[in-house]
């Protein structure tokens, strides 16, 4: 049985995007709400107040709690911030294997491999490059 868990460096990837869309935010804001100096201060207050929560608590809890087992007879994926959700599958009922690669995916670890049987479907997010092919070639087999 073979542990894997998301990469890192997506987080950091997710991190940075999140602020940079709350700069560009504030920025819109500050632009056009000038004169209502009550409401641009709450809107800047409550989106920089949503950057800080995921970037800062909530991403980094669902990265360190997210663990994938693949076994030759099994997949299972365990995740959760709140609380806990388990993913069972057979490997033997896995129909169809996909994977998502995006742009820059070998340092960035924006990659995916889904699982499609009978009924159901399984992602496993935010992997590594080798990892993504080690779990192809796994499933190939």
């Amino acid at each position: 049985m073979r542990k894997y868990q998301p990469k890192h460096s997506a987080l950091i990837v997710i991190d940075v995007a999140i602020v940079v869309l709350a700069a560009i935010l504030t920025g819109f804001t500050v632009g056009y709400l000038s004169n209502h100096k009550i409401i641009m201060t709450l809107l800047l207050c409550l989106f920089w107040l949503i950057a800080i929560l995921f970037a800062a608590v909530l991403l980094p809890a669902y990265f360190s709690r997210t663990v994938i087992y693949i076994s030759p007879t099994e997949i299972s994926m365990k995740t959760g911030i709140v609380y806990a959700k388990r993913h069972y599958m057979r490997a033997s009922a896995v129909q169809y294997v996909s994977t998502i690669t995006t742009f820059m995916s070998k340092y960035t670890g924006l990659n995916f491999v889904i699982f499609r049987a009978m009924g159901g479907t399984m992602v496993l997010p935010f992997l590594g490059l080798s990892d993504l092919h080690e779990i192809e070639d796994m499933m190939r087999n």
